[in-house]
């Protein structure tokens, strides 16, 4: 019995808001979970204020359901980014008989073990004394399980869906408590304009100037990187904003500083917000005020958030 209770203590938990174990029937994959074989899933859940990519394995329990097990890694959308992006090379190192390292902190190496080839993913941080203390468990998927994320339409489903959730739950976070931060129930000495449009207005600027900047440095034009003569032949030169956003819309949002774009909102809106919300003013309720704050920045945003996501998925 204390074995068994340790055990269910230990659970993998993926939902920070009710802190419910992520299971389900193997006939019942829900939306956010990615089968690569086996027992094996990609899952994108959002944890601590983050959006994060899993590579677990499960296990079934007395009743048929899928349970998540401690064998695996999380790893940030930022490193799930680099990893999609390097699948040649790692192939490559893999060839050579190396490991192969993903932003100093994920190490990916390949083995065989009783006549089959697994997939070997640990993750580890640097120390003061400059170190490296490697984590446990680990990842290990058959050569089989890990091909499935070389897969086209697994990556860019799995990133459509880290991206949503980026735009829901982790990015209203950070949005309510950078507004915090400022608000300090002052009373306007002017009349309440439409605020929702000032501020959707003003996300969308701040969207499309964010979104255009990390295009700009992730875009690759294969022209120029082989030395081709004719540069008006080339990717810069001919591709047009549809073609651009096509190519790198989802990496360019993956890659997005957002609390960069949220200090850019409040720093730019915060006495929109507050005058918005002047009807708390006098009434010194905290708690009512942060409630008002968030339906309001909700509505503000509802319209530019939808257009990206329909950008990223179209």
């Amino acid at each position: 019995m204390g074995t068994a209770y340790g055990y269910l203590q230990k659970r993998v938990c993926f939902d920070e808001d009710n802190g419910k174990v992520s299971s389900f029937k193997p006939d019942a994959v829900p939306e956010n979970h990615f089968h690569l074989g086996g027992h094996n899933y990609a899952v994108i859940s959002d944890f601590a204020n983050v959006a994060r990519i899993h590579l677990r394995r499960y296990k079934l329990d007395a009743t048929g359901s899928l349970l998540p097990t401690k064998d695996g890694i999380t790893v940030t959308p930022s490193v799930w980014l680099a990893l999609v992006r390097q699948f040649s090379a790692i192939d490559q190192a893999f060839d050579d008989g190396k490991v192969f390292v993903i932003k100093d902190c994920l190490m990916l190496s390949r083995t065989v073990i009783e006549y089959v080839t697994y997939i070997i993913c640990q993750r580890y941080f640097q120390q003061k004394d400059s170190s490296r203390k490697f984590l446990t468990p680990v990842s290990m998927l058959k050569e089989t399980e890990w091909k499935v994320l070389y897969i086209k339409d697994i990556q860019k489903q799995i990133t459509s869906k880290t991206v949503s959730i980026m735009f829901g739950r982790v990015f209203l976070k950070l949005l309510r408590k950078e507004v915090a931060k400022h608000i300090h129930f002052p009373k306007p000495d002017y009349d309440c304009i439409d605020a929702e449009i000032v501020l959707t207005t003003s996300m969308v600027e701040l969207l499309c100037n964010h979104i255009q900047e990390n295009i700009s440095s992730l875009s690759i034009c294969y022209g120029c990187l082989e030395g081709y003569e004719n540069k008006l032949g080339h990717e810069c030169m001919t591709h047009s904003n549809e073609q651009r956003i096509s190519n790198y819309g989802d990496i360019a949002l993956l890659n997005m500083d957002w609390d960069k774009l949220v200090a850019d909102f409040v720093n730019r809106n915060i006495q929109m917000v507050i005058a918005s919300c002047n009807e708390f003013e006098n009434k010194g309720s905290e708690s009512e005020f942060q409630e008002v704050v968030k339906n309001k920045l909700k509505i503000a945003i509802f319209k530019p958030l939808a257009a990206a996501s329909y950008i990223h998925s179209s």
